[in-house]
């Protein structure tokens, strides 16, 4: 799919949550003026962390969709991590939704569009577990009032969770407000390190395409950094503080197909402890490529 030969796609680039240099400047004093720190670095979006629950305040929340405007940074919600929509406990399962729907509420507050989170654990039966996953989601369809509000279930790092790309794509074909977060590093950990040339980028791409057609394009929101990877998929996030980018899955071939399709997106880096260095690196890669 191209958008366009004579107008280059945007590509955002930010980062997921406050790495420790956010914590050494001069806007540490509140996690709310992350925005105005990621533009005074040269970065445009910020994945707001809700790892442990959901539980900014309307006063930061408010700070943060003004401090977003003013800088012009892209905002995403990260919902809590222990969200399993596929679990057969039903208590587990309104907990889940619960979180999701406080996950939606806050995107409101602060203008976002876009709520991340990982539809949790496989269990045994990994069929069965995403059926669950897919009414649970039905059931926020029905009920729940999304406005400019949309879904991006994440690909999972470890082969025992659910969230491989063929099912993530299944959980979005089925509901509609829906659209996947493609996280290439735990992509290539739960494939066995399944990213090494552009290639391997481009079949990705054919099969969201099949999937979900062209519009799944006008959505893209990917997460990309260096990971460790075993025989059960992600083992650890990388850190590129005070070392180069030389791990996998690498983000040149990566930023070549999608100038070669000409693709916006925003892309979060997750480095550890480092996401800033990540995100300015691919950056500055992809701003090297000819127009």
């Amino acid at each position: 799919m191209m958008l366009g030969e004579n107008k280059r796609a945007t590509l955002r680039f930010g980062v997921a949550g406050n790495p420790p240099h956010f914590w050494d400047s001069e806007f540490r004093k509140d996690r709310g003026y992350a925005p105005a720190w990621l533009r005074s670095i040269g970065l445009d979006a910020l994945e707001i962390q809700c790892t442990y629950g959901v539980r900014t305040p309307d006063s930061r929340a408010a700070l943060f969709r003004e401090q977003a405007d003013e800088h012009d940074i892209a905002l995403s919600i990260h919902g809590p991590y222990y969200i399993t929509l596929g679990t057969e406990d039903p208590q587990k399962r309104e907990n889940s939704l619960r979180d999701l729907r406080k996950s939606i509420e806050l995107a409101k507050k602060v203008g976002s569009r876009r709520v991340i989170f990982h539809p949790g654990g496989a269990g045994k039966d990994r069929e069965g577990s995403l059926v669950r996953a897919i009414d649970a989601l039905r059931v926020l369809e029905v009920e729940d009032e999304f406005g400019d509000v949309e879904l991006f279930p994440e690909i999972a790092g470890k082969v025992g969770q659910l969230g491989s790309l063929e099912e993530i794509l299944t959980i979005c074909s089925e509901i509609s407000h829906a659209w996947p977060c493609l996280d290439l590093a735990h992509l290539h950990a739960r494939e066995g390190g399944s990213f090494h040339v552009q290639a391997d980028y481009e079949q990705m791409f054919d099969r969201i395409e099949a999937a979900l057609g062209t519009e799944a394009f006008d959505r893209l929101h990917i997460h990309m950094y260096p990971i460790e990877w075993g025989p059960k998929g992600e083992v650890r996030h990388i850190s590129l503080e005070g070392a180069p980018w030389t791990d996998e899955p690498r983000y040149e071939p990566f930023l070549d197909i999608l100038a070669a399709r000409n693709l916006s997106a925003t892309v979060i880096c997750e480095a550890k402890n480092s996401q800033d260095i990540g995100a300015l690196t691919m950056q500055a890669a992809y701003r090297a490529l000819s127009p």
